[in-house]
């Protein structure tokens, strides 16, 4: 169960679990709602089993939101799930209400955190509520599922979860064929750039905790390199008016395409789970810089897949310029990335984790 099924690596992560699930033999639907306001829904859901509940949304709607657990609740009726696993903090709050009021009779419950909302998103006291909140719904449920090492830890050490009550699942990303160099880079139409230049991709929604500001000033320090940020969100029209000479907007870029046009991957933000963005720039073969948030550095492994760095756009830039001063480690790096993704982030090893996790709750519930 997810509010809405937008653009970004949540919805991906649900396309590629759901469809190795269904693959599996299992039987699966994705409960959802509808974007909302400026978001696009994300292509992935066009191949998702979705069942659309007309009161579930991200905004905060007393109304909508006692009609929406009514609806999950009539649903979970009438499917009898095994398992209810919700997705984002507003799914898990009414998906988890809905199932709890069904009382023995409910499914277990699972709820995934893809990337906590404890730093980068609301004010103090915000934050305050989420973590009452949180607390209160991960105690009722049978497990919680971080996705990474980090965001576990972070929610353990906010005392969110017990540590015996949350593990680590990862996800799955299918493999690609990397597209020629040129043609990507003319599907894109940024011919002009990357001339004897190499060329940096950052690829994220443009909102705040990605810190677009902060691309732009390592871009800024760095004028021997080429950047691309393909993306949209609330900052867009912001990233625009400041991005240096070096720096070319896309919007919205299919991700095999964009990483076929890049050197190498760059990602600045505050906050992080386990960025879908560095595990696709990784199967492409590129090395990548990352700032040290949340569970990148489990995708980037500093010195051997690229680099972590510091949060500031001087940290982010020395980074870009000691990589491309060495293209044979760029390409040793890259080489070793996409060794490791093929790996550690395949959807065979999603699939199993989440299986593994499905069970536990089940006997635990």
């Amino acid at each position: 169960m997810i509010a809405r099924v937008n653009l970004g690596g949540t919805a991906r992560w649900l396309e590629t679990l759901t469809a190795e699930e269904i693959a599996a033999g299992d039987d699966v639907v994705v409960a959802t709602g509808q974007v909302q306001g400026d978001e696009v829904e994300d292509p992935g859901a066009a191949g998702m089993p979705l069942v659309r509940l007309d009161r579930l949304g991200r905004a905060v709607s007393p109304f909508d939101d006692l009609s929406a657990i009514r609806e999950i609740r009539d649903l979970i009726g009438d499917l009898q799930p095994d398992v209810v696993n919700t997705h984002t903090a507003k799914a898990g709050l009414v998906g988890r209400m809905a199932a709890l009021s069904l009382g023995r009779r409910r499914p277990a419950l699972v709820h995934t955190v893809h990337g906590h909302l404890l730093k980068g998103y609301f004010s103090g006291l915000a934050v305050r509520g989420i973590s009452m909140s949180e607390r209160v719904m991960a105690a009722a449920s049978d497990l919680v599922l971080a996705a990474g090492q980090k965001v576990r830890d972070d929610l353990v050490a906010a005392r969110i979860v017990s540590a015996d009550k949350v593990v680590v699942v990862r996800p799955g990303v299918r493999d690609f064929t990397r597209t020629d160099r040129d043609v990507a880079r003319a599907e894109l139409g940024i011919t002009d750039l990357g001339a004897g230049r190499p060329v940096a991709g950052w690829l994220a929604r443009v909102v705040r905790v990605k810190r677009p500001d902060r691309l732009a000033g390592a871009a800024a320090l760095t004028p021997g390199v080429d950047f691309i940020a393909g993306g949209d969100g609330g900052l867009r029209a912001g990233l625009d008016e400041h991005a240096p000479a070096n720096l070319r907007t896309l919007g919205w870029a299919d991700p095999p395409t964009f990483w076929s046009a890049c050197d190498l991957a760059v990602l600045t933000s505050d906050n992080e789970a386990m960025p879908y963005s560095l595990v696709e720039a990784a199967l492409a073969g590129l090395p990548a810089v990352t700032t040290d948030a949340g569970s990148a550095s489990e995708v980037v492994v500093d010195g051997v897949t690229g680099l972590v760095v510091g949060l500031s756009p001087g940290a982010v830039a020395d980074g870009v310029r000691a990589l491309v001063a060495d293209p044979a480690a760029m390409a040793a790096m890259g080489a070793a990335a996409r060794e490791r993704a093929l790996v550690e982030f395949s959807p065979a090893r999603m699939l199993a984790e989440h299986r593994a996790a499905y069970e536990r709750a089940v006997v635990s519930r």
